[in-house]
């Protein structure tokens, strides 16, 4: 569809639920006009209560971003001119509508537009003139109500813009508080109950807009921020040493109630079972006044935890389908909240306080493990690690991915753990993800990474000990002849040397030496690849983006890798994407390998010889692939994949950047001619095509091999072929190219003529091709390095035809059930048929028997009577052998399952009988009308 047809289409739309979602993709289109037309239909026809939250933020995100600058104005025009009256001219409530806490880049967007639309407004239009028309610091002074989330937002928004952005002095005097009055606002609110953490990080950010000439507010505040809470702020302009002593101290208390609780409980549970009740109960209350830690956990049985469980998540589907901010919203809310208290365990939700602090501490330090308080940090994160808690889990190797980054051999140490984690069926999707991701971490930060192998220490220790005892016979020859000489400790000796030698065979036997765990980079990353899927869209996307950025580093030259990446590229399950319910025009991992592939071959000539590799394996794997045999749309279009891996592999694009540069280059030296690589990738790729095809050829002239499965490899190698341009930069190649290309022609597709045309049509191109580009001289040497050549691609036929006969063995039998069920499908719908045809020939022959009825009414009364009995008795007769027909049908269905050749005895003998009870039916027609007749 054109873009003048999908612009007329939305400009001139009804805008319905069922079509909301396909008009929201349209702001991703890849015109202009298209997408300048959505925003105009979007904020002409849609009411901002009837767009859920997340598509506002989705649609402010995309919209004032936009590269087009006539987008930019429509989405502004959105919010300034439907969106801003809907929510009667009140910034708060337009943020309150746009959920700042959740979004606060896109708060931030839409305050200074809201700003910026104030100052270009002239005098007249504002209430007091030289005033600020909305003044935050005001209304927060006079209402104690209007104290919250998004007032607080938009007067640090505001004071930032006519500070830093409109430059008014008189305004941000208006709008900016003294210190003293700040520090008594920034007290209040980290004293308040509930929950302040947003409003207390937009005060803490709005400290920098504040003027510090007030040495009375400047004391008031640094006595306000040796609060617990602030106390990050007061060390942030310190040293980095200072900076990690605190916050190791701060994870240190919150960490040692946790500690101390599940010692408590692990000695607990090894104390006697003889403890007397009273003892019990003193037990419980000490440990209830030691460690009084947070709100105490509610005993819930398994019933009750699973019904508050489903009760949540119903809740959680609920919520996101209403209004913000709504009674119904708060009501909702407000019993997840209460069902989360009854849910969580305050001591995980304080350990996983103390990873997500670690974590930023990881982040932020710019020390390595050489620092005893950061190699410190593992005490906290290890445990985390073996916990039954998902969520612990998670935040533990998000940690650990952290912490190996401080140290490479730290990381070779621990990516078996995230590789067992990534492998591990039972483990929840956002754990397997933060594996991928720390993962790829370590690959990008660490070059020539070797994980260490599980088992091999073992092995050496074994081998170690072997050779210290063959080293030292002599000193255990002289400990035996000194225990001689206590014939009493030589017998005590022997029993406890007799002990431990059973306990050592014991322990043997329990535990057998395990072999050496053989784990390298090549097997983590084919392992990655193998785990892209379109299921889940953004552990793709961050697969491909991982891969996309080590092949540009030249962190990673696999092959199989590459092959996986382009067979990504061309998946017609991704491509189907944007027809789903979603948001973008496309997904970001085809925008990333549209962007990668390009400039991955244009950097250097070894990237080329990748992706020609990748490309040979891509099309040998398709080969072996049994789902060829299936006729479905999620098969990959392999002529598109060549045509395009043939496109970037012609250098055209190479040869035009050489160009540009050599332009530029002329104007200080005489610009040089620009080179072309001189390669050869389509003759290579194209004796593969060959190669295989041969091999198929010589395959199904076996017994076994069924032809269709044979034939629809063929119809995608011509495919691929037909992209394949000769050339006789390396004459090799070319010439046993045009040779492989005569023998398929001559040996090929001798029952397929259509097929065979298609050949001879490469051939032909080729042969022309190459006789233009080449010379007529060709000597001995040539002569004899073609015919090794031939000898050479004779012999990898033969290893291509021992592959490909396993696999269409498999595929052809696999066929050959789909076309047996195929036909016992089609017999049953002909017995279906055939039914159908008895019981509407029955209901004729009813019919026809009631107009004979009807016919000799007029008729004397001496015939009426024997027309009667005589078509009676016919009628008769033709329902029982009509019933005795219908037995035998029934019969049929029944024994659908037998075998093919008593099916098809079944389906002759039917047909025979049907046959048969027609003619006598028809026979018994002719003799009642005869006797009629001669009465």
């Amino acid at each position: 569809m054109c873009r003048d047809v999908r612009k007329a289409a939305l400009l001139n739309l009804t805008v319905t639920k069922e079509l909301y979602q396909d008009l929201l993709v349209r702001i991703r289109d890849a015109s202009e006009d298209v997408r300048h037309a959505a925003f105009r239909t979007i904020g002409n026809s849609i009411l901002l209560t009837d767009i859920p939250i997340s598509d506002r933020a989705h649609l402010l995100d995309q919209g004032l971003q936009d590269r087009a600058a006539r987008v930019r104005r429509a989405c502004e025009q959105m919010v300034l001119k439907k969106w801003f009256p809907e929510c009667d001219s009140s910034p708060v409530l337009l943020l309150q509508a746009l959920d700042i806490e959740q979004y606060p880049d896109i708060g931030s967007k839409v305050s200074r537009l809201l700003l910026k639309h104030f100052s270009e407004q002239p005098r007249a239009l504002l209430e007091k003139e030289g005033s600020v028309e909305f003044n935050a610091l005001e209304l927060l002074s006079e209402n104690s109500e209007a104290f919250n989330a998004e007032s607080i937002f938009f007067w640090r928004e505001q004071c930032y813009y006519y500070q830093k952005i409109d430059n008014d002095p008189d305004k941000a005097a208006a709008l900016v508080p003294n210190v003293s009055d700040f520090s008594k606002l920034l007290v209040g609110t980290c004293k308040a109950p509930g929950d302040v953490i947003f409003i207390a990080q937009q005060l803490l950010e709005f400290g920098h807009l504040l003027d510090f000439q007030d040495e009375f507010g400047r004391r008031n505040l640094l006595d306000s921020l040796r609060i617990m809470d602030l106390m990050a702020f007061v060390y942030s302009g310190s040293s980095e040493q200072e900076f990690i002593q605190v916050v190791a101290e701060i994870i240190s208390d919150m960490y040692d109630p946790v500690e101390a609780s599940n010692a408590y409980v692990s000695a607990s549970q090894q104390e006697d079972a003889d403890v007397s009740s009273s003892q019990q109960q003193k037990s419980a209350e000490e440990e209830e006044a030691t460690v009084n830690f947070g709100p105490q956990l509610h005993q819930l049985t398994e019933e009750e935890r699973e019904e508050a469980e489903d009760r949540f998540e119903e809740l959680e589907k609920r919520l996101e389908t209403l209004e913000f901010d709504s009674e119904e919203y708060n009501e909702v809310q407000a019993e997840m909240v209460e069902l989360e208290a009854r849910l969580q365990d305050p001591r995980v939700l304080s350990w996983l306080r103390c990873l997500e602090i670690v974590a930023q501490l990881l982040k932020l330090t710019s020390h390595n493990l050489s620092d005893p308080i950061v190699d410190g940090m593992g005490r906290y994160i290890l445990p985390a690690i073996d916990s039954d808690v998902p969520a612990l889990r998670e935040a533990g190797l998000e940690n650990l991915g952290l912490f190996c980054l401080l140290d490479k051999r730290l990381a070779e140490r621990y990516l078996i753990v995230f590789w067992r984690a990534l492998n591990n069926p039972e483990e929840e999707g956002e754990v397997k993800h933060t594996c991928v991701q720390a993962i790829l971490d370590m690959a990008f930060s660490f070059s020539n990474l070797q994980p260490h192998i599980f088992g091999a220490k073992q092995a050496e220790d074994e081998s170690n000990a072997e050779k210290d005892k063959e080293e030292h016979p002599k000193e255990n020859d002289q400990d035996e002849n000194k225990t001689d000489d206590k014939p009493e400790d030589k017998e005590d000796g022997k029993n406890k040397d007799q002990d431990q030698d059973e306990d050592m065979e014991k322990d043997d036997e329990v535990e057998p030496p395990s072999a050496p765990e053989k784990l390298d980079l090549d097997t983590i990353f084919i392992g990655l690849g193998q785990l892209i899927s379109v299921d889940d869209l953004d552990l793709q996307s961050t697969i491909v983006e991982g891969f996309c950025r080590l092949f540009m580093m030249n962190r990673i030259d696999n092959i199989t890798v590459l092959a996986i990446l382009l067979e990504t590229y061309f998946s017609p399950k991704l491509q189907q994407v944007q027809q789903q319910s979603e948001h973008g025009f496309q997904s970001r991992s085809l925008q990333l390998l549209s962007i990668f592939f390009p400039a991955f071959v244009m950097a250097t000539a070894a990237n080329c010889m990748l992706l020609e590799e990748a490309a040979t394996h891509l099309i040998q794997k398709s080969m072996e692939k049994l789902e060829m045999e299936k006729e479905n749309d999620s098969m990959l279009d392999l002529g598109a994949c060549a045509k395009y891996v043939m496109h970037l592999l012609s250098h055209n694009e190479q040869e035009e950047s050489a160009a540009v540069e050599a332009v530029k280059g002329s104007r200080k030296k005489r610009a040089k001619k620009p080179e072309r690589r001189r390669c050869a990738h389509h003759n290579r790729i194209g004796i593969t095509i060959c190669l295989e095809m041969l091999a198929l050829e010589k395959v199904s002239a076996l017994p076994s091999i069924h032809a269709e499965v044979v034939m629809r490899r063929q119809k995608a190698l011509l495919k691929m072929i037909a992209w394949v341009e000769i050339t006789t930069d390396e004459k090799r190649s070319a010439a046993l190219f045009k040779f492989l290309l005569e023998e398929i022609t001559s040996t090929c597709f001798s029952s397929q003529r259509g097929l065979l045309r298609s050949a001879e049509a490469v051939l032909k191109r080729a042969s022309t091709s190459f006789a233009e580009q080449s010379s007529n001289d060709r000597d001995e040497q040539q002569a004899s390095a073609v015919e090794q050549d031939q000898t050479w691609a004779h012999g990898l036929v033969k290893e291509r035809e021992e592959v490909l006969h396993k696999v269409l063995l498999t595929a052809s039998e696999d066929h050959e059930k789909y076309l047996k069920q195929q036909e016992k499908e089609r017999r049953a719908q002909r017995r279906r048929t055939a039914r159908y045809v008895s019981s509407g020939s029955s209901d004729s022959s009813d019919s026809e028997s009631d107009e004979d009825d009807d016919k000799p009414a007029a008729a004397p009364a001496r015939r009426e009577l024997s027309s009667r009995r005589s078509k009676t008795a016919a009628v008769s007769r033709m329902h029982e052998k009509e019933g005795e027909f219908e037995a035998k049908i029934k019969q049929a269905l029944q024994d659908d399952d037998a075998d093919d050749d008593e099916d098809e005895e079944d389906d002759d003998e039917e047909e025979s009988e049907s046959d048969e009870e027609e003619e006598s039916a028809a026979e018994e027609e002719e003799e009642a009308s005869a006797a009629e007749e001669d009465e």
